[in-house]
């Protein structure tokens, strides 16, 4: 596995860098479809407050099946 370290910390908070470490620390034979909905469900009181927040959800619906939320 490779790993990578943010050389600039505020970096490692961008949407894609969370759903990546998310990804990284599901167990292997994990259903990602249904890990990403219950990600969903949690993020969904978020989502208009906040544009990476949308976005992560927005990555998560997509490897839910859900395609892109609004």
């Amino acid at each position: 596995m490779l790993v990578t370290v943010e050389t600039n910390p505020s970096e490692s908070g961008r949407p894609e860098a969370v759903f990546v470490s998310w990804l990284l620390w599901q167990p292997r034979g994990a259903d990602l479809q249904t890990e990403a909905l219950k990600e969903l469900c949690k993020l969904a009181r978020y989502a208009d407050r906040n544009p990476d927040i949308a976005r992560l959800r927005s990555l998560f619906a997509t490897l839910a099946g859900r395609g892109k939320l609004h």
